[in-house]
């Protein structure tokens, strides 16, 4: 069984920011692949879609809280499931990479990013995967919250769009492992 997380904030005004790339992502691929109905659970504050896919399960969630407190349904679903953490992969933005990369990573710290921190230091594992989507790092360090917050330029959204591929291709072998 596999759990596939996408970061990000709640709200109509993050929707379309660089933090929310990983819900982004997920919404997007669960799309292509026509892998299911999405279900909200207003009580738990996620959203998540079933899926199976020959003989393993899959589990896409959205939490619905700030990027801070992601822990709990990630928590709550992987306790749920059984899932063991190499199972689940977080996807989300990364600033620390330019606009377009994406990169893999297994067993890494949260590297500052809130929502991972949060993950870490709740589940007391860092032993699950990352797919980082670089959103690349404003010019004055001071601006960082308000530059994630903000959405990509178009020549930017140009560059995810040119890289779904490979981010899709990612998530195929992580899921066949």
């Amino acid at each position: 069984m596999k759990l596939i997380v996408g970061l990000w904030n709640p709200g109509k005004e993050y929707a379309k920011t660089r933090h929310s790339i990983g819900f982004t992502i997920v919404d997007d691929f669960v799309d292509r692949e026509k892998l299911g109905k999405r279900e909200y659970q207003n009580k738990w504050k996620w959203e998540m879609i079933e899926s199976n896919r020959e003989d393993q399960k899959i589990v896409f969630l959205k939490p619905m809280e700030f990027m801070n407190r992601s822990w709990g349904a990630v928590n709550m679903v992987a306790n749920f499931y059984k899932i063991d953490p190499k199972d689940i992969l977080v996807i989300h933005d990364d600033i620390d990479l330019p606009v377009g990369k994406i990169q893999l990573k297994l067993w890494w710290s949260s590297a500052g990013h809130n929502g991972l921190k949060d993950i870490i230091e709740k589940i007391w594992n860092k032993d699950f995967r990352r797919l980082r989507i670089g959103v690349d790092r404003p010019a004055n360090q001071d601006q960082v919250a308000d530059y994630v917050l903000h959405p990509f330029k178009k020549e930017e959204k140009n560059l995810i769009d040119d890289k779904m591929n490979d981010i899709e291709k990612f998530i195929q072998d992580f899921l066949s492992k």
